[in-house]
């Protein structure tokens, strides 16, 4: 287990958080995201994973952990006094370390008032950092969604899914409303060339695209097959409605191709 090829999913999830120096909630949920954005069929395809589904995942996450602190790839810190991770604690070892990462809390967002529990980072380790860099910034490493070549179309495209605020459609979204007059096929070619350069990133497996259908819900995963039918249902695409956050939506995916860097 010395190089990025020999982890396995979860283990590089792990790895990429704690080079970002991140805290290790949130880690169920992105390996489910992940394993999706992969095509595996061992997690749901149109939504995230519930919080049933996050604590089940906890005992890989703690084995993952414990194996990659013991390959020297990463340590798990406590925080300095805030839940936002921005400088090293205590490293956390021994039975602590063992009793820490079989805790779901240490995994999965809180639903409840849970300040008690301790804040915890997840930190690279210097050699951790060299192995991961050893294939991020290999010369046959893929290239990131930032260094494509993109039209300005493309681009906006792009930027919509970096913004938490970014919609495709809706009173607020970057796409311009369905022409009133167009049905049958004239509209499915409308949809159809509209929606080129949002295709470009689905095929790739550098962009997802969501519906929300009310205003906070969560959204619901489209896959490319159906993007097509999806923007072009006047009703899904909310155009009509004032509400703010309602319609389709798109995110960068953190896929193992898209993120490594």
């Amino acid at each position: 287990m010395k190089t990025w090829d020999e982890l396995t999913v979860t283990e590089q999830v792990l790895v990429r958080r704690a080079v970002a120096g991140t805290t290790p909630r949130g880690s169920a949920q992105h390996v489910t995201a992940v394993l999706r954005w992969a095509g595996s069929p061992e997690v749901p395809r149109r939504r995230n994973a519930s919080p049933e589904e996050q604590s089940a995942r906890v005992p890989e996450l703690a084995a993952a952990t414990l194996r990659l602190v013991a390959g020297g790839w990463l340590t798990l810190r406590r925080a300095l006094s805030t839940a936002f991770v921005q400088e090293d604690g205590p490293e956390v070892t021994g039975a602590e370390l063992a009793q820490l990462v079989v805790d779901t809390a240490t995994w999965v967002w809180p639903w409840d008032d849970r300040s008690g529990v301790p804040v915890l980072s997840l930190r690279a380790t210097e050699e951790g950092r060299r192995r991961w860099e050893a294939r991020a910034y290999a010369p046959d490493a893929p290239p990131t969604v930032h260094q494509l070549d993109l039209t300005e179309v493309e681009d906006r495209v792009r930027v919509c899914a970096m913004e938490a605020s970014g919609w495709l459609t809706g009173p607020f979204g970057i796409l311009a409303d369905l022409p009133s007059e167009l049905e049958g096929e004239e509209l499915r070619a409308y949809v159809t060339a509209d929606l080129a350069p949002l295709v470009r990133f689905v095929r790739e497996g550098a962009i997802e695209v969501l519906h929300v259908a009310e205003p906070a819900a969560e959204g619901t995963v489209v896959p490319l097959e159906e993007l097509l039918d999806a923007f072009g249902d006047r009703e899904l695409r909310c155009d009509d409605r004032a509400d703010w956050g309602v319609g389709f939506t798109c995110v960068l995916t953190q896929s193992l191709a898209n993120a490594l860097r």
